[in-house]
C-alpha cells in the first residue's frame, strides 16, 4: 500500500476547476474543458503508475529532464495544446539533502525546465507559470535514495481562472 502510494504521487496532477469570467454559460463551458482536460491528465497518471509511461525525472543535483521524462511530458503538452484557454501551474520540489535555499533554487529551476520544454512543444508561455518549493513538501519523509528519488519531482496544477484570481 505504500509503494502503492509513493508511486501515485510520483506523479502529481492536481486539477483545479472553475472560471473568473462573467457569465453562466462560459462559465459552465470552463468548467467542463477542465473536466475533460483533468480527465486526460488523470489517465497519464494512471499511466506513469502502472509504468506505461516514464514519470518526469532529475537526477540528483541537477535541473535537467532525463530524456524517457520527454514522452510524458509530451502528452501533457498535448492536453494544453488542445485545450488552449487552460492555464498551468509547474512546481518543482527536491530532495531533503542540501541546504533549503540551494534546494529552493535548484526546484525553481526543474519548474523552468519543463517549462521550457512545454513551450517548445507550442504550448503558450504566458499561459504557465513556475515555482520552487524546495525540499518544504516532501512527498516521502525518508532517507533511502528511491525516497529521495520521488522527492525530486515536478507537479502540476491546471485551471481555466484568470491568474489574478488565483494568485
Amino acid at each position: 500500500m505504500r509503494g502503492k502510494l509513493y508511486q501515485w504521487f510520483y506523479f502529481l496532477v492536481v486539477v483545479v476547476f472553475g472560471c473568473a469570467c462573467s457569465g453562466s454559460r462560459r462559465s459552465d463551458a470552463d468548467r467542463e474543458e477542465a473536466r475533460r482536460a483533468g480527465l486526460e491528465l488523470q489517465s497519464i497518471m494512471d499511466m506513469v503508475v502502472s509504468k506505461q509511461v516514464p514519470a518526469i525525472e532529475f537526477e540528483f543535483d541537477s535541473d535537467k529532464l532525463l530524456e524517457p521524462s520527454f514522452r510524458t511530458l509530451d502528452m501533457v503538452a498535448e492536453i494544453l495544446l488542445k485545450h488552449r484557454t487552460l492555464k498551468l501551474t509547474v512546481t518543482g520540489h527536491a530532495d531533503d539533502v542540501g541546504a533549503e535555499e540551494y534546494n529552493k533554487k535548484l526546484s525553481l529551476r526543474r519548474a523552468v525546465a519543463v517549462k521550457s520544454y512545454l513551450v517548445l512543444k507550442g504550448v503558450y508561455p504566458d499561459f504557465i507559470r513556475v515555482y520552487g518549493y524546495g525540499k518544504s513538501l516532501l512527498l516521502v519523509n525518508e532517507t533511502s535514495d528511491k525516497a529521495r528519488a520521488l522527492n525530486r519531482r515536478v507537479e502540476f496544477q491546471i485551471t481555466t481562472r484568470n491568474w489574478e484570481s488565483v494568485y
